[in-house]
């Protein structure tokens, strides 16, 4: 065995490596359509440290672009989505068991239909979540904004698939000690 091949890299080495990239991984469900009105949640999962309180933090988006299927070329476009605009809420411990209970069809849904409400200096979210009643079967998750300066609404709503809600459900559910203890 080589000894050199167990030592640390040097100052020199270090600066000759690539930087190594760190990003927050994010479960990101698409329901564009084919007129426009579609939209996208995304789920970004912060574990608790010794100075800050676990939480997830949830996304939506509007559709921005509709789609378009091959070309002659046999290039696609994908439609694209209004995340600049998106509207962010977080999700604490009290919350995301909240939704565990409307997932297990324990509670109906959230806040006894009123949604969970958010203050913050600036504006309220309210975050709404449902067993889908009508064609589709499904949650209606819905997360809506409203300034306090000048009263303007922002609301994206995107019906969760059963498959979908059955896998943000056990998720939830897996990383409940990693949001309480890190």
């Amino acid at each position: 065995m080589d000894p050199q091949e167990n030592t640390r890299p040097t100052a020199h080495d270090a600066a000759e490596m690539p930087a190594v990239k760190t990003y927050a991984p994010a479960l990101t469900f698409y329901h564009a359509n084919s007129k426009g009105t579609g939209s996208a949640v995304q789920f970004e999962l912060r574990p608790a440290t010794a100075d800050r309180e676990g939480c997830w933090f949830m996304s939506m988006a509007a559709q921005k672009s509709i789609g378009q299927g091959a070309n002659a070329e046999g290039g696609r476009k994908n439609a694209t989505f209004a995340w600049s605009e998106k509207i962010t809420a977080k999700l604490n411990f009290a919350d995301l068991s909240a939704m565990l209970m409307v997932f297990a069809g324990k509670e109906k849904s959230l806040g006894d239909g009123k949604g969970l409400y958010h203050d913050s200096a600036d504006f309220s979210t309210i975050i709404s979540l449902a067993e889908a009643t009508g064609d589709f079967p499904g949650f209606s998750l819905e997360l809506s904004k409203k300034q306090k300066h000048d009263g303007s609404l922002s609301r994206v709503r995107l019906l969760l698939r059963p498959p979908e809600a059955f896998g943000l459900a056990r998720l939830i559910s897996g990383t409940l000690p990693r949001i309480a203890f890190g």
